[in-house]
C-alpha cells in the first residue's frame, strides 16, 4: 500500500471509529487509484450506510479480480443477501466454496443460509465443517446468531461436547 493510500485509509478508519461513515466515504473518495485494502474499507463503510447495492457493485467484480481473497466472496454474499436475495447470496458462496473449501467464514455463512431456508441438516453439516479449525469462537458466534436459531439446541450440545473433550484432555 502506498503512503497516500495508507494515510487515507487510516483517516477513513478514524472517521468510522467516531461513527462518521459519510466522512469516511468522503475520505476514500479522495483516492484516485483503486486499491484492494481501500476497497474493502469502502465496502465496510457502505455496509454501515446500508447501501447494499453499491457494496455489491464493488464486491462482485472483485471476486473475479481477486478470487483468492475469501473476504471478497463473503462481503459479496452479505451485500447480495441484502440487496437482492438470500438465494443469490448463497450462489456467491457456493462458487466461493469451490475455491476455498475449508474457509470457516464461507462455511459459516452457508450454514446460516441453509438454516434460514429450512435446510437444518445441511446447516449442521456446513457448521460442523466451519468449526473444525477454531471451534470455540465459531460456536459462541453460532449460538448467538438468529439465522441459526433452528439448530441452536444442536449447537449447544456441540458446545457442551467440545468443552467436555477439551477439559478432559
Amino acid at each position: 500500500m502506498t503512503d497516500d493510500v495508507d494515510a487515507v485509509c487510516r483517516r477513513a478508519m478514524g472517521f468510522l471509529e467516531l461513527g462518521l461513515p459519510e466522512d469516511a466515504l468522503a475520505e476514500l473518495d479522495e483516492l484516485k487509484v483503486a486499491h484492494s485494502a481501500a476497497l474493502h474499507l469502502r465496502v465496510d463503510v457502505l455496509f454501515r450506510l446500508k447501501d447494499w447495492s453499491a457494496a455489491a457493485a464493488i464486491c462482485l467484480p472483485m471476486t473475479e479480480h481477486e478470487p483468492s481473497d475469501p473476504g471478497w466472496w463473503i462481503q459479496a454474499a452479505y451485500a447480495q443477501r441484502r440487496a437482492r436475495s438470500i438465494e443469490e447470496a448463497e450462489m456467491v458462496l457456493l462458487a466461493a466454496l469451490t475455491r476455498h473449501p475449508a474457509n470457516g467464514g464461507i462455511l459459516y455463512n452457508l450454514a446460516c443460509y441453509a438454516c434460514v431456508q429450512g435446510r437444518p441438516d445441511q446447516a449442521r453439516d456446513y457448521f460442523r465443517r466451519a468449526a473444525v479449525t477454531d471451534p470455540d469462537p465459531m460456536l459462541a458466534m453460532g449460538i448467538g446468531d438468529p439465522d441459526l436459531e433452528e439448530i441452536r439446541p444442536w449447537l449447544l450440545e456441540l458446545q457442551a461436547d467440545h468443552r467436555s473433550r477439551t477439559t478432559s484432555s
